[in-house]
């Protein structure tokens, strides 16, 4: 690959990341600011799946590796979203 070519994956990459970075960040802000999500019934449902737990833990691990912002970022929601599972099932 030439060097225009890198240049430019490193700026998708970081555009990437960016708009990442921000989506979780608000969906963490509105997480924190209600008590209880009203997630719909198919989010709750796959909550009783093991698959569907390994596959957001999995997730968390590849956008961990990718992001430090994103990995923490991503747990924090992952974490909210378990809590509320808890608390509805």
């Amino acid at each position: 690959m030439d060097s225009e070519s890198l240049e430019s994956l490193g700026f998708l990459n970081a555009t990437i990341q960016m708009i990442l970075t921000l989506t979780l960040f608000g969906w963490d802000v509105f997480e924190s600011l209600s008590l209880r999500t009203p997630y719909p019934p198919s989010m709750v449902a796959l909550w009783s799946i093991p698959l569907w737990r390994i596959a957001l833990l999995t997730t968390l691990w590849i956008g961990a590796e990718w992001s430090p912002h994103i990995g923490i970022l991503s747990a924090v929601a992952v974490a909210f979203y378990s809590v509320d599972m808890i608390q509805i099932i």
